[in-house]
């Protein structure tokens, strides 16, 4: 049985429109996705949502999983955290990423 290819859109630190391709369960999470294959120096706390250095922005589709207590605290500490803001850190690579759209935000920007 062949496993369903996936893709993703995302834009970097500097605007760059970014696709990414991923099959279901491949990595972990999508911070450990886009570390391994596109973005570097990312991910301080090694996926423990402690540092907010993965937090991203979502402009598009649902991400479904909840969010926890360690990420909502997290994100409550980032000066540019809105409703649409997750860590990257936890979110898993499933095919409900399929579609979606996000920014990677660095320290205080604001999408």
């Amino acid at each position: 049985m062949r496993i369903k290819q996936c893709s993703l859109k995302y834009y970097n630190e500097f605007g760059e429109e970014c696709d990414v391709m991923f099959r279901p369960n491949e990595y972990h999470s999508l911070m450990e996705l886009l570390f391994d294959k596109y973005v570097e120096d990312w991910g301080d706390c090694k996926g423990r949502a402690w540092c907010g250095t993965c937090h991203i922005q979502v402009i598009k589709g649902p991400i479904s999983e909840k969010m926890e207590a360690d990420e909502k605290q997290t994100l409550s500490k980032l000066g540019n955290s809105t409703h649409q803001s997750r860590l990257a850190c936890q979110i898993p690579v499933t095919a409900q990423l399929n579609g979606v759209v996000f920014k990677i935000l660095k320290d205080d920007e604001v999408f």
